[in-house]
């Protein structure tokens, strides 16, 4: 089992940005002392939290990153052109010596499709052949590709340090998507926020029937998911000290149309999907996730208005309680 930090740069329209990014740059260091495996950015536009702008953080990861594995969960692919990314990226795979992540998904805020020129029914397809284009590029050679979205005859400037360059991980959650992460992807970032009971066994089912029909092996493959995770002494500790602020970031993020159902189903999320207690409990919490197939996971560790100091103390009890009993080769 791997771990990994979610570095959930949105704050509070109030705070002090640049304190906040300080912060963060401190529990990167922290994350890579306390023997974390990997920290990935996000990616937002027109957020109605500040959302520092992703390549701009992961650059800045880079500095602070120790040995871990810096990537993006995730870059809103069909934003951007698919040049831009294999440039930026095969730059920033240089930046890291070769410990980059590109992890991609195809949005769902409609306020940033309209303001990005997103065409929303067609942006998966575009997606699709954006990571064609991009792993052709980065092979270094001249690419002569016709697409539906692109027409791309020429050869990228700067070449990933990474032989076929960084590793592609798709973000999906509908049946689908799900499969096309398997096709496509180099692993699947799983949704750790569902409200269906079980989902996430279904989904992985249907992703690894889709990996085998694609002739890919499951061996040594990666299995991240995004988990919400705070670990204090106990668990009454645990959930009275970040309880308002997890409630204040999915309230917040209810007010998107698409994530009303946060809101709605928060009390089922909290007490089935949030990993919050002792250590004792979120380690049971994860060993179910391990049994289900997961064998990276990517922590969300702090929420609007969490305190510095109490996210310090929960990475750290983690790290010291939690993470030595998944010591040894991942589950898959």
């Amino acid at each position: 089992m791997k771990f990994g930090i979610l570095a959930s740069h949105q704050y509070l329209p109030e705070d002090d940005l640049r304190r906040r990014l300080y912060e963060l740059w401190d529990l990167t260091e922290l994350a890579a002392e306390q023997g974390f495996d990997s920290i990935f950015a996000i990616n937002h536009f027109l957020a109605n939290l500040q959302t520092p702008q992703t390549i701009s953080v992961v650059a800045k990861l880079i500095q602070h990153s120790g040995n871990m594995t810096v990537g993006t969960s995730l870059v809103i692919l069909p934003a951007y052109h698919a040049v831009h990314i294999a440039e930026e990226f095969a730059t920033l795979d240089h930046m890291a010596d070769g410990r980059l992540v590109l992890g991609v998904g195809a949005g769902y805020r409609n306020n940033e499709f309209a303001a990005m020129n997103i065409d929303k029914p067609n942006r998966f397809r575009k997606m699709h052949e954006q990571i064609r284009l991009i792993r052709a590029l980065w092979t270094g050679e001249k690419v002569d590709f016709d697409g539906e979205f692109y027409s791309v005859h020429d050869t990228i400037c700067v070449k990933p340090l990474q032989r076929g360059g960084p590793p592609i991980w798709i973000g999906a959650g509908g049946p689908i998507s799900v499969r096309k992460a398997a096709e496509l992807g180099d692993a699947w970032i799983i949704p750790g926020n569902s409200p269906k009971p079980d989902w996430h066994v279904q989904a992985m089912a249907n992703h690894d029937d889709a990996l085998a029909k694609a002739g890919k092996s499951r061996e040594g493959r990666e299995y991240p998911m995004i988990v919400n995770v705070f670990c204090a002494p106990t668990t009454q500790l645990a959930r009275d000290t970040v309880r308002p602020n997890v409630e204040r970031e999915y309230f917040n993020y209810a007010e998107y149309p698409q994530l009303a159902f946060q809101k709605d189903r928060f009390e089922y999320m909290w007490e089935n999907l949030f990993i919050v207690g002792d250590p004792d409990f979120v380690a049971q919490r994860i060993s179910r996730l391990e049994e289900a197939g997961v064998n990276h996971i990517i922590a969300r560790p702090y929420w609007l208005g969490t305190s510095h100091e109490r996210t310090v103390e929960s990475i750290k009890l983690f790290a010291k309680e939690v993470m030595p009993r998944f010591a040894g080769p991942a589950g898959v």
